[in-house]
């Protein structure tokens, strides 16, 4: 029996929410198919426990020219798609709030209702997804009550949580949108194309601009800014 292919997430990435959006728009069923799991920089707190289990988080800091040519490439591809994206501020983020509630979401059933309902809030409403109440008040939109002070003291999501970052270190994810299809892998919104067209018989039809084929086509870049840890 084959194993469902794997996609790992975050919503930090703003080519995580691009993938998203065109897997949700062009292929809706492999989006369900798809095993989510989620990738977030840890805290202190979780990153001393990811240590202690024998993990490490692969973050590297972007540089200032990259960050500022993400800028306009987010933009750039976010219009091709009829979005008009915010660019959040990011002040002391904390990614746990966001992350941990994914997986409320998905004993609910809502995992990419409540997926959607986040990616929009940060990247097109510019809220503060680092804001317990904000993730909150996200979560009950999309049908999953939560108290967030006891998701985030919960020991059962905290490991769960650590388990989720241990599965990133074993699979050795380096960045998203990671798909895996078995051993194979595809990194970036820029080869979401060729994942879709080796697990599922949905191909992602043209889309303005020529960008299906610009998935399509591949290159020997392999520092392009299509994954974003």
């Amino acid at each position: 029996m084959k194993s469902a292919p794997r996609a790992y997430f975050s919503f930090r990435s703003p080519y995580s929410w691009l993938a998203f959006h065109d897997l949700r728009l062009h292929s809706p069923r492999l989006l369900r198919e798809i095993e989510w799991r989620p990738f977030w920089e840890p805290d202190a707190e979780f990153d001393a426990l990811l240590t202690r289990a024998g993990g490490e988080f692969p973050y590297t800091p972007m540089s200032r020219a990259k960050h500022f040519y993400l800028l306009r490439d987010v933009r750039r591809l976010a219009r091709r798609r009829g979005l008009t994206n915010c660019w959040p501020a990011d002040v002391e983020p904390r990614w746990e709030p966001a992350h941990l509630t994914w997986f409320v979401a998905e004993d609910a059933g809502l995992a990419l209702e409540y997926m959607d309902r986040v990616y929009a809030a940060r990247w097109l409403e510019d809220a503060d997804i680092c804001d317990p109440r904000v993730v909150g008040a996200v979560a009950r939109a999309v049908g999953v009550d939560v108290d967030m002070d006891a998701v985030l003291a919960s020991p059962a999501l905290r490991a769960r949580a650590l388990d989720a970052l241990l599965a990133v270190c074993a699979d050795d994810v380096f960045g998203v949108p990671m798909f895996l299809r078995g051993r194979d892998k595809y990194w970036g919104l820029d080869r979401l194309a060729d994942f879709v067209a080796a697990v599922a018989p949905e191909p992602i039809p043209d889309l303005p601009d020529t960008v299906a084929a610009g998935l399509l086509r591949r290159t020997a870049d392999v520092g392009h800014a299509g994954g974003c840890g």
